[in-house]
């Protein structure tokens, strides 16, 4: 009778820890800038590609080292305080909710799918774009 009532508690506590695991999802997912597409596509949601606290880019081309970082089921607060921007150490990010990603994915393959079918040379992007759009639904749920 030990042995069943030992057998029962172990599956309770696997299964319980299965539970746990399966649910237990990522909150936030940093991507580089250009996971967005062209800055003429993503400026409005994640806005430009220089530093945000410069008023505009450098005369010459020069990368800029900026983040998005895509929150899901966490207070935008909370992301604020683990990915701090930061001036004196060339730190940026850019902040964009789970359901805004989406929808800025969703919205944008749309529109280059449809300026592909139109004659417009659109390279790879809708691939890369879903992609990404793929990406952040596994790490981040759906």
């Amino acid at each position: 009778m030990k042995y069943i009532v030992s057998i029962f508690f172990g599956l309770v506590f696997i299964l319980n820890g299965c539970s746990t695991y399966n649910t237990d999802r990522k909150q936030s997912l940093v991507l580089p800038y250009s996971a967005f597409g062209p800055p003429t596509m993503s400026g409005t949601l994640i806005g430009v590609e220089w530093f945000q606290w410069l008023s505009h880019g450098e005369s010459r081309p020069r990368d800029y080292d900026i983040n998005v970082v895509i929150y899901r089921k966490i207070p935008l607060e909370e992301v604020r305080n683990l990915y701090p921007i930061s001036q004196k150490e060339s730190i940026d990010y850019r902040y964009v909710s789970y359901s805004d990603a989406v929808s800025y994915f969703d919205h944008n393959i749309t529109e280059v799918v449809r300026m592909e079918q139109e004659g417009y040379p659109m390279g790879s992007l809708s691939e890369e774009l879903r992609s990404v759009k793929i990406q952040i639904i596994n790490e981040l749920g759906n």
